[in-house]
């Protein structure tokens, strides 16, 4: 005697589809704010929407690092980047 095959139902594409995604809404762009360094800093944010996901990591950390470098700007003296080593201690020395 033969036992009867028991098998997995077949669940074809049509009978459970793969939902949809939502579109992703982007922000319009940012407003100037007035100051000129905080608007450099802001400016890559107009890139994100054409920037695969892994790489908004690298463009949110330039733009903290931007911002970081605009508060510590001397009002009304130009910007000095701290991607040059101006001070020569090691970072995390006071």
């Amino acid at each position: 005697m033969t036992e009867p095959q028991h098998s997995e139902p077949q669940h074809s594409e049509a009978e459970h589809p793969e939902p949809e995604r939502p579109a992703v809404q982007w922000p319009d762009a940012a407003n100037p704010t007035g100051d000129p360094l905080v608007d450099r800093a802001l400016s890559p944010l107009d890139d994100v929407a054409e920037l695969p996901v892994p790489d908004h990591v690298d463009l949110y950390a330039g733009i903290h690092d931007g911002l970081l470098e605009a508060l510590d700007a001397e009002p009304g003296l130009p910007a000095v980047s701290k991607s040059t080593p101006s001070d020569p201690r090691p970072e995390g020395d006071s």
